[in-house]
C-alpha cells in the first residue's frame, strides 16, 4: 500500500513534465530575475485585480524595459522566483513590425484574437470591457496621441489548444488590463492577466499532425488521451502573466515581445508544473505569433476584419454546412484519422455529432484559423474555396 501511495504523485510529475502546453528539451540554467524587476512586476500585477486603481507611470517599468533591451544568454531560463505554489518563466522574441501593425491585427475588436495565436488559443474574447461594454476599443487609434497612458480593464474568456503530449485543454476567465504608453519616445503595450478562478476540468483534445499545422480536435470529454489515463481530471488552478510589446526602434520596425508567466496546474490540488514547462509553452505561443505577424502578404487589417465580421454574421445553418466541408477537408488532410493517425481514435472520426454540436463561436474560430492558413498558403485543398466564397 505504501508503494501505491507514491505511485500517483510520481506518475503525475511525469505527465506534467511533458504537458501543460510544454515539452522540455535541452537543459537551461535557471536564473532568478533581479529584485528590482520582480518588484515592478508585482506592481503591474496589482493593477489587474478588480477595483484596483493603482497609479501608473512609464517610469515604473524602467527596469523591466532595460532588461528586455539587454542581450541575454540563450541557454538561460529567467524566472521570477517561486512562493512554493506558482512556478514562472520569461521568454522574449522579436517581430519585424512596428507596434501599430501589431495592434491593428492583434488587438482589433473585429479580428478574433485566437486566429493570431492558433496553436495557443482555441477561443479568446472579451466578456466585459470597463467603459466600453463588451467590445475592446481600437488601440491603434490611440498611438497618435499618447500624452498620457491609456488603461483598459476587463474580463476575458480563454479556451486553449490541446497539449501536445496529454491532449488536455482548459477553459477559464481572466482579469485583463492593457496599458498603452510611450517610454523615451517609443510605443509600449503591456498586457496583464490573472485567472479569476480555477479552470474547468481538463478535456481530451488531439493535435492533428504537426503542431504547426494548427489543426486540433476538441472532444468535450473530461480527461486526457493518454492510454490508460483517460480518467484523469486535471485543472489549471491559477495563472497570471505580464506580456510587453516594446517598440525598439522608431525607424526600422522591430517590436520585442517579452512574456512573464506564472502557472499552477495539476490534480488533487497538487501542482506539477515546473519553470521549464512554462518556458516551452511561451515558445509555442511565440512561434505562431511571429509567423503570422511577419507574413509579407497578409491582407490589410481592415479587409481581414471585414472577412471575420461576414463570417460571424453567417446564419447558423450556413456555418454548419461549412463545418461539414471543414470536416471533409480534415479527413482528406489526415486520411481517415484513426486508420493513419495514432493521435485520432477512429471512434471519434465516425461520430460527427460533436462537430455539428459546436457553438457558433467555436465554428467561427475553426473557420477563422482555416482562413488564416488559406491566405498564408499553408493549405492548398481546392475544397477550401467552398468555405470562403463569401469573402469577395
Amino acid at each position: 500500500m505504501k508503494k501505491k501511495g507514491y505511485f500517483l504523485p510520481i506518475l503525475w510529475a511525469i505527465i506534467f513534465l511533458v504537458s501543460t502546453h510544454v515539452h522540455a528539451t535541452g537543459k537551461r540554467t535557471e536564473v532568478k530575475l533581479p529584485e528590482n524587476i520582480s518588484s515592478e512586476l508585482i506592481h503591474l500585477l496589482q493593477t489587474v485585480e478588480p477595483g484596483q486603481r493603482s497609479t501608473f507611470t512609464p517610469q515604473i517599468t524602467s527596469n523591466i524595459l532595460a532588461f528586455m533591451e539587454r542581450k541575454k544568454d540563450t541557454n538561460t531560463l529567467y524566472h521570477a522566483g517561486s512562493d512554493g505554489e506558482s512556478p514562472s518563466a520569461y521568454h522574449e522574441f522579436d517581430v519585424q513590425r512596428n507596434l501599430e501593425y501589431i495592434l491593428k491585427y492583434t488587438f482589433n475588436p473585429d479580428i478574433p484574437c485566437s486566429v493570431m495565436i492558433p496553436n495557443s488559443a482555441r477561443l479568446s474574447y472579451w466578456k466585459e470591457v470597463e467603459g466600453y461594454g463588451r467590445k475592446l476599443p481600437r488601440l491603434a487609434d490611440y498611438l497618435s496621441d499618447l500624452n498620457t497612458p491609456i488603461i483598459i480593464k476587463g474580463v476575458e474568456f480563454i479556451e486553449n489548444t490541446p497539449d501536445i503530449f496529454s491532449g488536455a485543454y482548459y477553459s477559464y476567465h481572466l482579469y485583463r488590463t492593457l496599458i498603452l504608453f510611450k517610454y523615451q519616445g517609443r510605443n509600449v503595450l503591456i498586457s496583464i492577466s490573472k485567472q479569476t478562478d480555477v479552470s474547468n476540468v481538463g478535456k481530451k483534445g488531439y493535435v492533428l499532425g504537426s503542431d504547426d499545422n494548427w489543426d486540433y480536435f476538441y472532444s468535450g470529454e473530461p480527461g486526457t488521451n493518454i492510454s490508460g489515463l483517460g480518467w484523469v481530471r486535471s485543472y489549471m488552478y491559477d495563472s497570471y502573466g505580464v506580456t510587453i510589446y516594446y517598440e525598439l526602434n522608431n525607424q526600422a520596425p522591430r517590436v520585442r515581445c517579452g512574456s512573464f508567466r506564472w502557472i499552477r496546474a495539476g490534480w488533487s490540488q497538487i501542482n506539477f508544473v515546473k519553470n521549464r514547462h512554462i518556458y516551452k509553452g511561451l515558445m509555442r505561443f511565440a512561434e505562431s505569433f511571429k509567423e503570422i505577424m511577419e507574413y509579407p502578404e497578409m491582407p490589410d487589417a481592415d479587409e481581414l476584419a471585414k472577412t471575420f465580421m461576414r463570417m460571424e454574421l453567417l446564419p447558423e445553418e450556413e456555418l454548419k454546412k461549412k463545418t461539414e466541408i471543414y470536416i471533409k477537408i480534415l479527413k482528406n488532410r489526415y486520411g481517415t484519422f484513426g486508420s493513419t493517425s495514432k493521435n485520432f481514435p477512429s471512434k471519434l472520426s465516425r461520430n460527427s455529432d460533436h462537430w455539428f454540436n459546436m457553438s457558433k463561436e467555436e465554428m467561427v474560430a475553426a473557420l477563422g484559423v482555416e482562413y488564416i492558413k488559406y491566405v498564408m498558403g499553408k493549405t492548398h485543398n481546392k475544397k477550401i474555396r467552398e468555405l470562403f466564397h463569401f469573402v469577395n
